[in-house]
C-alpha cells in the first residue's frame, strides 16, 4: 500500500459505511483523528481503511465500540489486552444464552396463553368478542415491557 491520501467521502465509501460514521469513529478514538488539509478537509491514510475494516468485523461479532476503543487504548499504551478481548467474548456467550433461555421462556408463556385463548375462542358464541387481551392480568405470564413493542415496530417508524 502506498501514502495515498484519502478525504472522507472516499474513506467512507470504500468502508462501506456513511461520513458521519467516520466522523463518529475519530471522535471515540477507534480510528486515528485525521490530518487537515490546507483547506481544512480531513484527509486519511489507507492504514486508517483497514483500521474502520477492523472495527467494523468487530462491531458485527458483537463488541460495542466503547469495548474495541478501549482494546486499542490498551494496545496503542503497550499492554496486551487479549486476555480482556476474550473474557468479554465469554460475558457476551452468557449473555446471549440468558437472552436464549429468556426467549424460550417467553415463547413457552405465550404458547401457553394460545391454548387458554383457543379454549375460549371454541366456546365463545359466533359473531361476540372472545375479549381476549381482556384475559391478561398482572398475573399473566411476564414476556416484557419492550420486546413485543421492539419486535413489531418496523425501522424508521414513530411508536405513536
Amino acid at each position: 500500500m502506498g501514502h495515498r491520501v484519502l478525504r472522507i467521502g472516499e474513506i467512507a465509501a470504500q468502508a462501506g459505511i456513511s461520513s458521519d460514521t467516520v466522523r463518529h469513529y475519530e471522535r471515540l478514538g477507534v480510528i486515528p483523528k485525521a490530518f487537515r488539509s490546507s483547506a481544512g478537509y480531513r484527509e486519511y491514510s489507507e492504514s486508517a481503511l483497514e483500521r474502520i475494516r477492523f472495527v467494523r468485523n468487530a462491531v458485527r461479532f458483537g463488541f460495542s465500540l466503547r469495548q474495541i476503543a478501549q482494546f486499542l487504548r490498551a494496545r496503542e499504551s503497550g499492554r496486551m489486552p487479549c486476555r480482556e478481548v476474550r473474557d468479554t467474548a465469554v460475558r457476551m456467550a452468557a449473555d446471549m444464552d440468558r437472552q436464549i433461555d429468556e426467549m424460550v421462556a417467553a415463547r413457552a408463556a405465550i404458547q401457553q396463553m394460545l391454548l387458554e385463548w383457543d379454549r375460549r375462542l371454541a366456546t365463545t358464541v359466533a359473531g361476540t368478542p372472545a375479549r381476549l387481551l381482556e384475559t391478561l392480568s398482572p398475573e399473566s405470564p411476564a414476556i416484557g415491557p419492550t420486546r413485543g413493542a421492539r419486535l413489531n415496530r418496523r425501522p424508521g417508524r414513530s411508536r405513536g
